[in-house]
């Protein structure tokens, strides 16, 4: 029983523990701005708009809201 039980709460665990999308990863840093998607927020990432419209659009028809990209690095800068 025991052993049971254990497997149980070792399951839930990996269930429960949030692992995000590679767009929402630092890297994904080229673009401002991101979509959400999922209940309250919980679901996938997509940081790929350029702008809060391209992202808003997406979002209407898809569901979602839009955010900044908490990763976003700023605009590349030249090599010297």
């Amino acid at each position: 029983m025991r052993l049971i039980l254990a497997g149980l709460a070792a399951t839930i665990a990996i269930l429960t523990v949030e692992i995000p999308t590679a767009s929402a990863q630092p890297g994904g840093t080229t673009r401002p701005y991101c979509i959400r998607d999922g209940i309250g927020g919980r679901g996938s990432w997509d940081c790929s708009y350029q702008t809060m419209a391209q992202c808003r659009a997406s979002a209407e028809g898809a569901g979602g809201w839009c955010t900044a990209n908490p990763w976003y690095e700023g605009p590349r800068k030249g090599r010297r």
